[in-house]
């Protein structure tokens, strides 16, 4: 970092070690080991530059700023914040509290409150002589490793972390990186980010270590890996918020207060030209607004003629994510100092005269199930919050190679397994057009991240409706490719048999150039078809006259449409036939069959993947997901069997069908989409 040695302070307790075992031995740091009560003292005080201290500091030191994405979060049983109850917790009269720690102190005092309607008296405690034998007290509150090495007993002991999330369905942000004002920037943000990739790295080596924290090894791995997260997002900030919330009103904390972060880690200059090029020649910068909807055409072309930098595209569209991300959660994981790397290089290739085509220098989002080398991919799942893959997924690496540049890592759906993007592990990602609202699923971050401009494109994936669904919702255009046109490589299995990889953009021209940079036969995937890749964009202006286009509602089984969405699909019917169209209404009569082999082809495969996962620990699961995975494991092979045989037969009936008629024109979805807070779908009125 340069300059003076950064002064922090850290806690003696084994949940800060991920945090600061790299920081030990860095030349940058001068590591101090406090309980978290004089660590806030100190940090006040001026004595510290910043420390891992519990969420109140930042209240109580006006102007203190937190580091994004670093923090000690519990998302449901945490371990060690633990009330020792002897009655039931709506009788308790007096509840001794650790005092260390005035976050857990004061989550005691919130959830008695307002989840179970008393307020006793509260005393201190000594935290390291648990009062087991003062008949006096109802209830004693420990924190830190002083709770994990404390057995029951016969007390009935409440999980704090497990009561918030279950109060408010949201996480509880136990602590966080809190620099005092005036400290910290985007050099320390990198600094604590990196030290906290290190330790979660080496959680094995914390683990076998604790037994000088008092806690066995083995209780340690399981703490570290399925009690405690390590990251601070817009989900986690809902939590803090909502937490403050409820101090004020109790009295507790002053109001007025809002959160205030670091700059994100990133950085890095622009790369000038090659000295054998000629420079970049001087252009009127486009609008950022206008760069944000510009669509992948229109900036390779800018891009080729070098009168737009792709090193200026990669950051304007940054600062957007930056300033927007937080409202929408459309990425999980932002890619910057990767992206930016990649954007010089594109820059110095194009300058040299190595243009590798349309996608080169062009920016793009992936869906969290998708395989990217030395970058997290959850799979919006709590079993892969810490999966770093070798290697990238197939298409990944096809768009590399084409030149494209992966800008973050989109949200989805737990396992792309259902049609909301309401995650319960990362967060719930909202409509650009209305943030009160869903933006479908699974490939909802992805297509957020489109209709918000925060990139031209983004990878998403389709099994029974997860890219159509989000598309649709969120005004974009998604494109569900043949199936092994797009290898699946390196993607987290759905339904194998029934997965496709698929494109998000703003325009039909954009996703024809992205489904170019994937599509093509992977000889060790097995889905994959080795069948020719046209040109995509070869016909694109021929347009529809003298095609023909089927109206089908048997495809949807004739269901109720909204009538506000029905008016907009008889639109686009009126406009495809104004532009030389002829539509005409066909049967079909085979939706129960489609249903039938569906649910058996997908429960199967379904329950096939995820059995293991799911034996082991049930509860990794959200409530959704969970409820799918126990129809699944009903699927019988013979089930399964017939659901093939009778997919080979529907087939034919698809390519008969399809030999009267080019192209089959349906509502996407029968509604706008539905409230986050309720889910409830609403066709004319009618909630669902």
């Amino acid at each position: 970092m340069g300059g003076p040695r950064l002064t922090l302070g850290t806690v003696p307790y084994l949940n800060g070690r991920p945090l600061t075992l790299a920081l030990e031995s860095s030349a940058a740091v001068d590591l101090r080991v406090h309980p978290p009560s004089r660590l806030a003292r100190m940090l006040e005080a001026g004595e510290l530059d910043a420390a891992l201290v519990s969420t109140p500091t930042l209240f109580s030191l006006p102007g203190a700023r937190y580091a994004p994405g670093v923090g000690i979060v519990s998302d449901g049983p945490v371990g060690s914040i633990r009330l020792y109850c002897r009655k039931p917790a709506d009788a308790l009269a007096r509840v001794g509290l650790d005092s260390w720690s005035l976050a857990a102190a004061n989550m005691t005092r919130v959830l008695l409150k307002r989840r179970w309607g008393v307020s006793p008296e509260f005393v201190p405690i000594d935290p390291e002589t648990p009062p087991r034998e003062d008949a006096s007290l109802d209830a004693f509150l420990l924190i830190g490793d002083n709770a994990l090495h404390e057995p029951p007993g016969d007390f009935y002991v409440l999980d704090l972390g497990e009561e918030w999330r279950d109060f408010t369905g949201l996480p509880f942000v136990y602590a966080l990186w809190v620099f005092r004002p005036g400290v910290g920037g985007r050099a320390e943000s990198r600094l604590l980010r990196a030290a906290k990739e290190e330790g979660l790295s080496r959680r094995e080596e914390i683990a076998a270590g604790a037994p000088e924290h008092g806690v066995g090894e083995e209780e340690a791995r399981r703490y570290l890996t399925e009690c405690i997260r390590y990251d601070v997002g817009p989900r986690e900030e809902e939590g803090l918020l909502r937490y403050y919330g409820y101090l004020v009103e109790d009295g507790l904390a002053p109001p007025g207060w809002e959160p205030r972060r670091l700059p994100e880690a990133g950085g890095g200059g622009r790369m000038s030209a090659s000295t054998t090029a000629a420079p970049m020649p001087e252009k009127e910068p486009m609008p950022d607004d206008e760069l944000a909807y510009a669509g992948i055409h229109d900036l390779a072309g800018r891009i080729r003629a070098r009168d737009l930098s792709p090193v200026d595209l990669i950051d304007s569209l940054l600062g957007r994510i930056e300033a927007l991300n937080p409202k929408i959660f459309a990425f999980i994981e932002v890619t910057a100092e990767s992206a930016r790397a990649a954007a010089k290089e594109a820059e110095a290739e194009i300058a040299g005269g190595n243009h590798r085509g349309p996608l080169h220098g062009i920016p793009f989002g992936a869906k969290d199930i998708i395989a990217t080398a030395g970058i997290r991919t959850t799979n919006g799942s709590s079993f892969f919050r810490d999966n770093v893959p070798a290697e990238d997924a197939e298409c990944i690496a096809r768009l590399k190679r084409a030149g494209a540049i992966l800008i973050g890592k989109c949200n989805t759906h737990e396992f792309a397994a259902a049609t909301t993007t309401v995650n319960p592990h990362y967060g719930t990602t909202h409509n650009p057009w209305d943030l009160d609202r869903i933006t479908g699923g699974s490939s909802g971050g992805s297509a957020a991240a489109v209709a918000a401009g925060l990139c031209p494109a983004a990878l998403g994936s389709d099994t029974g409706g997860s890219i159509r669904n989000p598309a649709a919702v969120c005004g974009v255009f998604g494109l569900k490719p043949t199936y092994g046109r797009v290898s699946l490589s390196g993607v987290c299995p759905n339904v194998l048999s029934l997965d496709h990889l698929c494109p998000m953009t703003r325009r039909a021209r954009d996703a024809a150039h992205l489904l170019q940079g994937m599509a093509g036969y992977a000889p060790g995937d097995h889905t994959s078809r080795n069948v020719p890749v046209p040109d995509y964009t070869e016909n694109i202006e021929a347009g529809v006259r003298g095609m023909r286009i089927a109206l089908c509602p048997d495809f949807y089984n004739g269901a109720e449409v909204d009538a506000e969405v029905g008016e907009a699909f008889e639109r686009a019917v009126e406009a495809l036939r104004g532009l030389g169209a002829e539509i005409e209404t066909l049967p079909w009569p085979h939706f129960e069959r489609v249903e039938s082999a569906f649910r058996g082809i997908a429960g199967a495969e379904f329950a096939e993947f995820h059995r293991p996962f799911y034996e082991k620990n049930p509860e990794g699961y959200g409530a959704d997901v969970a409820a799918r995975m126990e129809a699944a494991l009903e699927i019988g092979a013979g089930e399964y069997v017939r659901a093939l045989r009778d997919r080979r037969l529907l087939r034919r009936e698809a390519v008969a069908f399809f030999r009267k008629v080019d192209a089959l024109i349906l509502p996407a979805v029968p509604n706008v989409a539905p409230p986050i807070e309720t889910l409830m779908a609403s066709v004319n009125g009618v909630e669902f």
